[in-house]
């Protein structure tokens, strides 16, 4: 597994990084397919002005990619919450994995072409869209890799879409509801 640790907007000594590299080394525990983890560690002020320290973690397990942020008044603490969140969305994306492999054989039996099925539509994805900023938007969709990210503008609270045009730059679709 390769492991990166970041500090931004913050001062991670040695120590600092070594205790992080070794909480997420025990994330290998549950599942051994984990290719990476880049944890970042910053310092915000949230809406009471207390300065938080912020660990926010990626972990990119076999194709799939899953996030975690925790924030504390400590770092020590941030780093153990955000690890154990994130042991726990890798647990549950295992067992998913399991029934997934379960339900495969029973469907293979009864599968209908999904192309027939849907009318040319291949792939159907439903997710609950959270208010979040254009920045956020934009760090998302670089964090995915994805050509566009569909989100709930924070501002306008409206849905958007982010995406990159062919010459590198971001375009920004604002849809709005009648």
């Amino acid at each position: 597994m390769k492991v990166l640790i970041q500090a931004k907007k913050a001062a991670a000594d040695p120590r600092m990084r070594a205790y992080a590299q070794g909480k997420l080394e025990k994330l290998t525990r549950h599942f051994d397919q984990i290719m990476e983890a880049r944890m970042e560690l910053a310092t915000e002020k949230n809406k009471s002005l207390e300065t938080m320290k912020v660990a926010r973690l990626v972990v990119h397990v076999n194709g799939t990619i899953l996030k975690a942020v925790q924030a504390s008044e400590h770092v020590n603490e941030a780093v153990d919450l955000v690890v154990d969140k994130m042991d726990r969305q890798i647990r549950q994306h295992k067992e998913r994995l399991r029934s997934r492999r379960k339900g495969k054989a029973e469907e293979a039996e009864s599968a209908v072409p999904s192309e027939t099925r849907l009318n040319g539509v291949a792939k159907i994805k439903r997710f609950h869209l959270q208010p979040i900023s254009e920045e956020q938007a934009k760090t998302e969709m670089t964090d995915l890799g994805h050509s566009f990210f569909v989100f709930l503008n924070e501002d306008s609270q409206e849905v958007n879409i982010l995406y990159r045009r062919r010459n590198g730059s971001l375009g920004l679709v604002e849809a709005a509801l009648r």
